[in-house]
Protein backbone atom coordinates (compact mmCIF):
# COMPACT_ATOMS: atom_id res chain seq x y z
CA UNK A 1 0.00 0.00 0.00
CA UNK A 2 1.46 3.45 -0.84
CA UNK A 3 1.71 5.71 2.03
CA UNK A 4 -0.35 9.09 2.45
CA UNK A 5 3.19 10.97 1.04
CA UNK A 6 3.97 8.56 -1.50
CA UNK A 7 -0.14 9.70 -2.76
CA UNK A 8 -0.03 13.39 -2.68
CA UNK A 9 3.17 13.01 -4.55
CA UNK A 10 1.52 10.84 -7.38
CA UNK A 11 -1.54 12.89 -7.49
CA UNK A 12 0.58 15.81 -7.57
CA UNK A 13 2.31 14.69 -10.10
CA UNK A 14 -0.91 13.38 -12.62
CA UNK A 15 -1.99 17.24 -12.10
CA UNK A 16 1.17 18.77 -13.17
CA UNK A 17 0.71 16.51 -16.34
CA UNK A 18 -2.38 17.20 -16.63
CA UNK A 19 -1.51 21.09 -16.19
CA UNK A 20 0.51 20.48 -19.53
CA UNK A 21 -2.46 19.54 -21.47
CA UNK A 22 -1.46 18.64 -25.01
CA UNK A 23 2.05 19.19 -24.69
CA UNK A 24 1.90 16.16 -22.58
CA UNK A 25 -0.62 14.00 -24.72
CA UNK A 26 2.10 14.50 -27.49
CA UNK A 27 5.21 13.53 -25.36
CA UNK A 28 2.49 10.33 -24.48
CA UNK A 29 1.89 9.46 -28.16
CA UNK A 30 5.19 9.92 -29.04
CA UNK A 31 6.38 7.71 -26.55
CA UNK A 32 3.10 5.08 -27.09
CA UNK A 33 4.17 4.98 -30.91
CA UNK A 34 7.44 4.09 -30.09
CA UNK A 35 6.70 1.26 -27.67
CA UNK A 36 3.51 -0.29 -30.23
CA UNK A 37 6.43 -0.38 -32.76
CA UNK A 38 8.54 -2.29 -29.88
CA UNK A 39 5.39 -4.77 -29.43
CA UNK A 40 4.67 -5.23 -33.28
CA UNK A 41 8.68 -6.04 -33.79
CA UNK A 42 8.82 -8.69 -30.82
CA UNK A 43 5.47 -9.99 -31.91
CA UNK A 44 7.17 -10.85 -35.70
CA UNK A 45 10.31 -11.93 -33.97
CA UNK A 46 8.17 -14.97 -31.79
CA UNK A 47 6.10 -15.65 -34.74
CA UNK A 48 8.92 -16.27 -36.99
CA UNK A 49 10.64 -18.37 -34.07
CA UNK A 50 7.18 -20.27 -33.66
CA UNK A 51 7.50 -20.74 -37.26
CA UNK A 52 10.55 -22.18 -37.53
CA UNK A 53 10.55 -24.65 -34.79
CA UNK A 54 6.48 -25.63 -35.91
CA UNK A 55 8.93 -26.58 -39.49
CA UNK A 56 11.40 -27.85 -37.78
CA UNK A 57 9.17 -30.15 -35.86
CA UNK A 58 7.41 -30.73 -39.10
CA UNK A 59 10.75 -32.07 -40.84
CA UNK A 60 12.61 -33.34 -38.38
CA UNK A 61 16.06 -32.26 -36.12
CA UNK A 62 19.37 -32.07 -38.12
CA UNK A 63 19.07 -34.35 -40.71
CA UNK A 64 20.68 -34.12 -44.34
CA UNK A 65 19.82 -37.13 -46.99
CA UNK A 66 21.51 -38.85 -49.30
CA UNK A 67 20.12 -39.20 -52.92
CA UNK A 68 20.73 -41.96 -55.26
CA UNK A 69 22.54 -39.63 -58.31
CA UNK A 70 22.38 -39.02 -61.92
CA UNK A 71 25.36 -40.98 -64.12
CA UNK A 72 25.45 -41.18 -67.60
CA UNK A 73 24.01 -44.36 -69.24
CA UNK A 74 26.74 -47.59 -69.74
CA UNK A 75 27.59 -48.06 -73.18
CA UNK A 76 24.98 -50.62 -75.01
CA UNK A 77 22.15 -49.32 -72.60
CA UNK A 78 20.78 -46.00 -74.18
CA UNK A 79 21.98 -42.74 -74.07
CA UNK A 80 21.75 -39.41 -71.24
CA UNK A 81 21.26 -39.79 -67.73
CA UNK A 82 19.60 -42.44 -65.54
CA UNK A 83 19.90 -43.00 -61.72
CA UNK A 84 22.17 -44.47 -59.82
CA UNK A 85 22.28 -47.75 -58.38
CA UNK A 86 24.96 -48.34 -56.38
CA UNK A 87 23.48 -46.57 -52.95
CA UNK A 88 23.09 -49.54 -51.22
CA UNK A 89 22.19 -51.38 -47.59
CA UNK A 90 25.67 -52.16 -47.14
CA UNK A 91 26.57 -48.10 -47.40
CA UNK A 92 23.75 -48.15 -44.22
CA UNK A 93 26.34 -50.38 -42.25
CA UNK A 94 29.62 -48.34 -43.70
CA UNK A 95 28.30 -45.03 -42.36
CA UNK A 96 27.03 -45.99 -39.25
CA UNK A 97 30.22 -47.57 -38.47
CA UNK A 98 32.78 -44.85 -39.33
CA UNK A 99 31.02 -41.86 -38.61
CA UNK A 100 31.14 -40.04 -35.51
CA UNK A 101 27.97 -38.41 -34.33
CA UNK A 102 25.04 -39.91 -36.52
CA UNK A 103 22.43 -41.28 -34.90
CA UNK A 104 20.26 -42.91 -37.02
CA UNK A 105 20.16 -43.97 -40.45
CA UNK A 106 17.13 -44.48 -42.57
CA UNK A 107 17.23 -46.46 -45.73
CA UNK A 108 14.29 -45.34 -48.33
CA UNK A 109 13.35 -47.13 -51.05
CA UNK A 110 10.28 -45.21 -53.16
CA UNK A 111 8.45 -45.02 -56.00
CA UNK A 112 4.65 -44.16 -57.70
CA UNK A 113 2.01 -47.12 -57.51
CA UNK A 114 -0.79 -48.27 -58.89
CA UNK A 115 -2.76 -48.48 -55.31
CA UNK A 116 -6.50 -50.71 -55.06
CA UNK A 117 -8.99 -50.82 -52.13
CA UNK A 118 -12.14 -52.93 -53.73
CA UNK A 119 -13.27 -50.41 -56.78
CA UNK A 120 -10.91 -47.24 -55.50
CA UNK A 121 -7.88 -46.87 -56.90
CA UNK A 122 -5.13 -43.77 -57.08
CA UNK A 123 -1.45 -43.53 -57.96
CA UNK A 124 0.76 -42.72 -54.60
CA UNK A 125 4.33 -43.12 -53.60
CA UNK A 126 4.86 -46.19 -51.78
CA UNK A 127 8.41 -45.48 -49.59
CA UNK A 128 10.14 -48.75 -47.81
CA UNK A 129 11.71 -47.79 -44.51
CA UNK A 130 12.28 -49.30 -41.34
CA UNK A 131 10.68 -48.32 -38.24
CA UNK A 132 13.36 -45.31 -37.10
CA UNK A 133 11.59 -43.53 -40.20
CA UNK A 134 8.57 -42.67 -38.19
CA UNK A 135 10.30 -40.97 -35.49
CA UNK A 136 12.68 -39.42 -37.45
CA UNK A 137 10.28 -37.76 -39.58
CA UNK A 138 7.71 -37.01 -36.30
CA UNK A 139 4.93 -39.20 -38.25
CA UNK A 140 2.60 -40.14 -35.51
CA UNK A 141 -0.06 -43.25 -36.06
CA UNK A 142 -3.45 -42.14 -35.71
CA UNK A 143 -5.01 -46.02 -35.83
CA UNK A 144 -3.05 -49.47 -35.23
CA UNK A 145 0.11 -49.83 -35.30
CA UNK A 146 3.49 -48.93 -36.89
CA UNK A 147 5.91 -50.83 -38.77
CA UNK A 148 8.06 -52.77 -36.32
CA UNK A 149 11.20 -55.05 -37.02
CA UNK A 150 9.58 -57.91 -36.60
CA UNK A 151 7.77 -56.90 -40.07
CA UNK A 152 11.11 -56.56 -41.74
CA UNK A 153 12.47 -59.85 -41.19
CA UNK A 154 9.96 -61.47 -42.03
CA UNK A 155 9.33 -59.13 -45.04
CA UNK A 156 5.77 -58.88 -44.40
CA UNK A 157 3.45 -57.68 -46.89
CA UNK A 158 1.91 -54.80 -43.78
CA UNK A 159 1.23 -51.58 -44.45
CA UNK A 160 0.84 -48.12 -42.70
CA UNK A 161 -1.41 -45.43 -44.67
CA UNK A 162 -1.57 -41.50 -44.88
CA UNK A 163 -4.64 -39.73 -44.13
CA UNK A 164 -4.93 -38.82 -47.62
CA UNK A 165 -4.71 -42.16 -48.87
CA UNK A 166 -7.39 -43.11 -46.89
CA UNK A 167 -9.95 -40.24 -47.88
CA UNK A 168 -9.20 -41.35 -51.52
CA UNK A 169 -9.65 -45.06 -51.41
CA UNK A 170 -12.66 -45.60 -48.16
CA UNK A 171 -14.02 -41.92 -47.90
CA UNK A 172 -11.93 -40.93 -44.75
CA UNK A 173 -12.99 -44.12 -42.32
CA UNK A 174 -10.13 -46.11 -41.04
CA UNK A 175 -8.55 -48.61 -43.08
CA UNK A 176 -6.83 -50.48 -40.31
CA UNK A 177 -7.35 -54.10 -41.45
CA UNK A 178 -8.15 -53.77 -45.12
CA UNK A 179 -6.29 -55.50 -47.64
CA UNK A 180 -4.80 -52.92 -50.10
CA UNK A 181 -3.18 -53.90 -53.78
CA UNK A 182 -0.26 -52.39 -54.57
CA UNK A 183 1.19 -53.39 -58.16
CA UNK A 184 -0.84 -56.04 -58.17
CA UNK A 185 0.56 -57.45 -54.77
CA UNK A 186 -1.69 -57.43 -51.64
CA UNK A 187 -0.81 -55.56 -48.44
CA UNK A 188 -2.58 -55.50 -45.18
CA UNK A 189 -2.84 -51.84 -43.68
CA UNK A 190 -1.89 -52.39 -40.20
CA UNK A 191 -1.71 -48.73 -39.28
CA UNK A 192 -3.21 -45.08 -40.16
CA UNK A 193 -1.22 -42.03 -39.75
CA UNK A 194 -2.24 -38.42 -38.19
CA UNK A 195 -2.39 -35.80 -41.02
CA UNK A 196 0.71 -33.73 -41.30
CA UNK A 197 -0.41 -31.60 -44.49
CA UNK A 198 2.24 -29.87 -46.95
CA UNK A 199 5.58 -29.77 -46.00
CA UNK A 200 8.04 -26.91 -46.59
CA UNK A 201 8.82 -28.06 -50.03
CA UNK A 202 5.38 -28.36 -51.13
CA UNK A 203 5.01 -31.85 -50.69
CA UNK A 204 1.93 -33.69 -49.75
CA UNK A 205 2.94 -35.34 -46.48
CA UNK A 206 -0.17 -37.49 -46.19
CA UNK A 207 -0.17 -38.58 -49.37
CA UNK A 208 2.38 -41.77 -49.03
CA UNK A 209 2.09 -45.67 -47.89
CA UNK A 210 5.06 -46.48 -45.61
CA UNK A 211 5.94 -50.77 -46.36
CA UNK A 212 9.43 -52.55 -44.62
CA UNK A 213 12.02 -51.67 -46.41
CA UNK A 214 12.79 -55.70 -46.79
CA UNK A 215 9.39 -56.37 -48.38
CA UNK A 216 9.72 -53.16 -51.20
CA UNK A 217 13.54 -54.63 -51.92
CA UNK A 218 12.56 -58.44 -52.43
CA UNK A 219 8.78 -58.21 -52.56
CA UNK A 220 7.75 -55.22 -54.68
CA UNK A 221 10.52 -53.52 -56.23
CA UNK A 222 12.29 -56.62 -56.45
CA UNK A 223 16.25 -54.38 -56.84
CA UNK A 224 18.74 -54.29 -54.32
CA UNK A 225 19.81 -50.64 -54.42
CA UNK A 226 18.29 -47.86 -52.57
CA UNK A 227 16.15 -44.49 -53.44
CA UNK A 228 17.90 -42.45 -50.46
CA UNK A 229 19.14 -42.29 -47.02
CA UNK A 230 18.03 -40.01 -44.25
CA UNK A 231 20.89 -39.28 -41.84
CA UNK A 232 20.03 -38.15 -38.21
CA UNK A 233 23.01 -36.46 -36.59
CA UNK A 234 23.34 -35.90 -32.92
CA UNK A 235 23.86 -32.32 -32.84
CA UNK A 236 23.38 -29.67 -35.65
CA UNK A 237 26.75 -28.46 -34.86
CA UNK A 238 27.75 -32.00 -36.28
CA UNK A 239 26.19 -31.40 -39.51
CA UNK A 240 28.58 -30.15 -41.61
CA UNK A 241 31.34 -32.84 -40.58
CA UNK A 242 28.91 -35.76 -40.97
CA UNK A 243 28.30 -34.44 -44.42
CA UNK A 244 31.57 -33.98 -45.38
CA UNK A 245 32.41 -37.50 -43.55
CA UNK A 246 29.24 -39.32 -45.51
CA UNK A 247 30.53 -37.98 -49.13
CA UNK A 248 34.20 -39.53 -48.77
CA UNK A 249 32.99 -42.81 -46.75
CA UNK A 250 30.58 -43.35 -49.93
CA UNK A 251 33.21 -42.44 -52.72
CA UNK A 252 35.02 -45.00 -51.56
CA UNK A 253 32.90 -47.49 -51.03
CA UNK A 254 31.39 -46.95 -54.39
CA UNK A 255 35.16 -46.68 -55.60
CA UNK A 256 34.84 -43.63 -57.52
CA UNK A 257 38.16 -42.34 -58.78
CA UNK A 258 39.36 -38.70 -57.60
CA UNK A 259 38.43 -37.16 -61.38
CA UNK A 260 34.79 -38.92 -61.25
CA UNK A 261 31.75 -37.07 -60.16
CA UNK A 262 29.59 -38.54 -57.50
CA UNK A 263 26.89 -40.57 -58.01
CA UNK A 264 24.67 -39.32 -54.97
CA UNK A 265 23.83 -35.90 -54.10
CA UNK A 266 23.94 -34.70 -50.26
CA UNK A 267 21.23 -32.77 -49.51
CA UNK A 268 20.39 -30.59 -46.75
CA UNK A 269 16.57 -30.45 -45.51
CA UNK A 270 16.98 -27.29 -43.59
CA UNK A 271 17.69 -25.21 -47.01
CA UNK A 272 13.88 -23.95 -47.03
CA UNK A 273 14.18 -23.06 -43.26
CA UNK A 274 17.44 -20.95 -44.05
CA UNK A 275 15.38 -19.14 -46.57
CA UNK A 276 12.53 -18.38 -44.01
CA UNK A 277 15.28 -17.45 -41.41
CA UNK A 278 17.06 -14.79 -44.06
CA UNK A 279 13.64 -14.03 -44.78
CA UNK A 280 13.02 -13.50 -41.00
CA UNK A 281 15.86 -11.69 -40.72
CA UNK A 282 15.67 -9.20 -42.33
CA UNK A 283 12.31 -8.75 -41.19
CA UNK A 284 12.96 -8.33 -37.98
CA UNK A 285 15.88 -5.93 -39.14
CA UNK A 286 13.30 -3.29 -40.99
CA UNK A 287 11.30 -3.79 -37.70
CA UNK A 288 14.24 -3.12 -34.90
CA UNK A 289 15.14 0.03 -36.97
CA UNK A 290 11.82 1.18 -37.26
CA UNK A 291 11.50 1.05 -33.49
CA UNK A 292 14.64 2.06 -32.56
CA UNK A 293 13.61 5.57 -34.64
CA UNK A 294 10.68 5.75 -33.08
CA UNK A 295 11.55 4.75 -29.96
CA UNK A 296 14.19 8.07 -30.24
CA UNK A 297 10.91 10.33 -31.54
CA UNK A 298 9.39 9.06 -28.49
CA UNK A 299 12.29 9.63 -25.53
CA UNK A 300 12.74 13.19 -27.52
CA UNK A 301 9.43 13.88 -27.15
CA UNK A 302 9.84 13.00 -23.20
CA UNK A 303 12.81 15.43 -23.23
CA UNK A 304 10.88 18.45 -25.03
CA UNK A 305 8.31 17.89 -22.23
CA UNK A 306 9.94 17.76 -19.22
CA UNK A 307 12.30 20.76 -20.35
CA UNK A 308 9.17 22.80 -21.25
CA UNK A 309 7.80 21.87 -17.84
CA UNK A 310 10.30 22.97 -15.65
CA UNK A 311 10.90 26.09 -17.87
CA UNK A 312 6.75 26.52 -17.26
CA UNK A 313 7.35 25.89 -13.20
CA UNK A 314 10.54 27.89 -11.93
CA UNK A 315 8.91 29.94 -9.86
CA UNK A 316 7.69 26.60 -8.00
CA UNK A 317 11.04 25.10 -8.45
CA UNK A 318 12.35 27.99 -6.44
CA UNK A 319 8.88 28.42 -3.51
CA UNK A 320 9.80 24.40 -3.48
CA UNK A 321 13.64 25.55 -2.56
CA UNK A 322 12.63 28.26 -0.42
CA UNK A 323 10.63 26.05 2.16
CA UNK A 324 13.55 23.42 2.21
CA UNK A 325 13.48 21.02 -0.72
CA UNK A 326 16.55 19.85 -1.56
CA UNK A 327 18.59 19.71 -5.21
CA UNK A 328 18.05 16.12 -5.21
CA UNK A 329 14.27 15.95 -4.29
CA UNK A 330 13.70 18.88 -7.47
CA UNK A 331 15.66 16.31 -9.49
CA UNK A 332 13.78 13.28 -8.19
CA UNK A 333 10.62 14.98 -8.71
CA UNK A 334 11.01 15.86 -12.68
CA UNK A 335 12.54 12.42 -13.22
CA UNK A 336 9.46 10.74 -11.89
CA UNK A 337 7.09 12.87 -14.09
CA UNK A 338 9.08 12.34 -16.87
CA UNK A 339 9.20 8.15 -16.31
CA UNK A 340 5.39 8.24 -15.26
CA UNK A 341 5.19 10.27 -18.53
CA UNK A 342 6.63 7.64 -20.49
CA UNK A 343 4.79 4.75 -18.47
CA UNK A 344 1.55 6.22 -19.68
CA UNK A 345 2.62 6.39 -22.98
CA UNK A 346 3.90 2.67 -22.92
CA UNK A 347 0.63 1.12 -21.69
CA UNK A 348 -1.28 3.09 -24.48
CA UNK A 349 1.54 1.77 -26.88
CA UNK A 350 1.06 -1.74 -25.39
CA UNK A 351 -2.54 -1.08 -26.46
CA UNK A 352 -2.15 0.01 -29.80
CA UNK A 353 0.53 -2.50 -30.85
CA UNK A 354 -1.92 -5.22 -29.43
CA UNK A 355 -4.50 -4.27 -31.74
CA UNK A 356 -2.11 -3.53 -34.70
CA UNK A 357 -0.59 -7.04 -34.32
CA UNK A 358 -4.08 -8.08 -34.51
CA UNK A 359 -5.25 -6.14 -37.37
CA UNK A 360 -1.68 -7.07 -39.53
CA UNK A 361 -2.41 -11.18 -38.52
CA UNK A 362 -5.69 -11.05 -40.71
CA UNK A 363 -4.75 -8.88 -43.41
CA UNK A 364 -1.29 -10.27 -43.98
CA UNK A 365 -2.00 -13.44 -42.79
CA UNK A 366 1.66 -13.51 -40.87
CA UNK A 367 2.41 -15.41 -38.12
CA UNK A 368 2.68 -13.38 -35.19
CA UNK A 369 3.02 -14.05 -31.39
CA UNK A 370 2.60 -11.49 -28.28
CA UNK A 371 4.76 -12.98 -25.47
CA UNK A 372 4.35 -12.23 -21.79
CA UNK A 373 7.80 -11.30 -22.19
CA UNK A 374 7.74 -8.79 -24.89
CA UNK A 375 5.26 -7.08 -22.73
CA UNK A 376 7.55 -6.83 -19.78
CA UNK A 377 10.10 -5.64 -22.12
CA UNK A 378 8.17 -2.87 -23.66
CA UNK A 379 7.11 -1.37 -20.29
CA UNK A 380 11.02 -1.72 -19.08
CA UNK A 381 11.92 0.45 -22.28
CA UNK A 382 8.96 2.58 -21.63
CA UNK A 383 10.08 3.27 -18.23
CA UNK A 384 13.78 3.45 -18.83
CA UNK A 385 12.64 6.15 -22.26
CA UNK A 386 11.34 8.49 -19.11
CA UNK A 387 14.19 8.08 -17.05
CA UNK A 388 17.17 8.71 -19.51
CA UNK A 389 15.91 11.47 -21.47
CA UNK A 390 14.04 12.95 -17.86
CA UNK A 391 17.57 13.45 -16.20
CA UNK A 392 19.00 16.02 -18.61
CA UNK A 393 15.88 18.15 -17.65
CA UNK A 394 15.90 17.47 -14.29
CA UNK A 395 19.65 18.44 -13.44
CA UNK A 396 18.33 21.52 -14.93
CA UNK A 397 15.68 22.23 -12.80
CA UNK A 398 17.94 20.99 -9.76
CA UNK A 399 20.27 24.02 -10.45
CA UNK A 400 17.88 26.66 -10.60
CA UNK A 401 18.70 29.56 -7.87
CA UNK A 402 15.72 30.37 -5.52
CA UNK A 403 16.36 34.03 -5.47
CA UNK A 404 16.27 34.12 -9.19
CA UNK A 405 12.87 31.79 -9.64
CA UNK A 406 11.27 33.59 -6.98
CA UNK A 407 11.29 36.75 -8.76
CA UNK A 408 8.98 35.60 -11.37
CA UNK A 409 6.46 35.07 -8.94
Amino acid sequence: MLSTKRKLQLRIMFLSLRKSGTRSLLGLGSVGLGIASMMIMLALSAGAERELQAITDQMGKNLFTVRAGQILSLPGRGTGWTTSTKLKRTDVALLDEQIHGIRTIVPILEGGYQVKLDREEMTTTVRGVTPEFLEVRNFRVDEGRSIDEQDGLSRSRVAVVGSFVAKRLNAGFSMVGETIWIGGIPFEVIGQLEEKGISSEGQNEDDQILIPVETALHRLFNVDYLSRLLVQVEDKGQMDAAEGETREVLRASHDLDADVKDDFEILALLRADQIRRMNSAFLQGMSRLFALITLAIGGAGVLAVTFLNVKDRTPEIGLRMAIGARRKDIAGLFVAEACLLSLLGGLAGLLVGWAAVLILQQATGWKMAVELRGVSISLLVSLLLGLLFGVLPAMKASKVMPVEALRDL
